[in-house]
């Protein structure tokens, strides 16, 4: 019913290390050339249409120095996923902030053709390997708490669900909350707009 005048959402803040996986079969490709992939090298893949970015999303990913994971099954990106050290855009309105020794995983996206490989949760756990490597503690993300075949999928891949976020936008009117644990992680959500109001973390 808020939906009606509103957009309301609730975030479910999550994270995962590498000890609480629980299929250490996913950290195996599996013939697929897992790595980390530059901006010219995704150019073309933004251009083809086919993939969910654009070169304008590429230049303002790069501007933030995220960076993408990617499996490839030979010359075909077959599946992605982006990450983040920095406060991170949800959309045009809103922007996430956690705790930088994680780092935030945002837009993943695999071709219709490879879908049902479990080719997400391999290229996640890869990055996840990858970044601990680096000295990260972890992945840190969300999922939207009407996506309930997602959040039944994390929470089997390993994630755990420490908190949540309340964002509501009403017209120009912008509302954000965050709830006690969300503290440990720094994990928040701001509205950078004249008119907004969040709250950090709870009482």
């Amino acid at each position: 019913m808020i939906n009606n005048i509103a957009r309301f959402q609730i975030l479910k803040g999550m994270t995962v290390r590498i000890q609480d996986v629980k299929d250490p079969s996913l950290f195996d490709a599996q013939g697929f050339e897992a790595r980390f992939v530059g901006e010219d090298e995704l150019a073309k893949f933004a251009r083809d249409g086919n993939h969910d970015f654009s070169i304008e999303f590429l230049r303002e990913a790069r501007a933030r120095g995220d960076r993408c994971y990617a499996l490839f099954d030979r010359e075909v990106l077959a599946s992605y996923s982006w990450y983040s050290s920095l406060p991170t855009p949800i959309d045009g309105h809103f922007v996430l902030h956690f705790d930088r020794s994680y780092a935030h995983m945002y837009k993943d996206y695999t071709l219709p053709a490879y879908r049902g490989k479990r080719l997400h949760a391999v290229g996640m756990c890869r990055a996840l390997r990858a970044f601990t490597a680096e000295g990260k503690k972890g992945l840190i993300s969300y999922v939207f708490s009407n996506k309930l075949a997602s959040l039944r999928s994390v929470v089997h891949l390993g994630y755990r669900i420490f908190g949540e976020v309340y964002v509501l936008r009403a017209g120009s009117l912008s509302l954000t909350y965050a709830t006690t644990r969300c503290r440990d992680y720094g994990f928040w959500v701001e509205s950078p707009e004249s008119d907004a109001v969040w709250v950090r973390q709870s009482a």
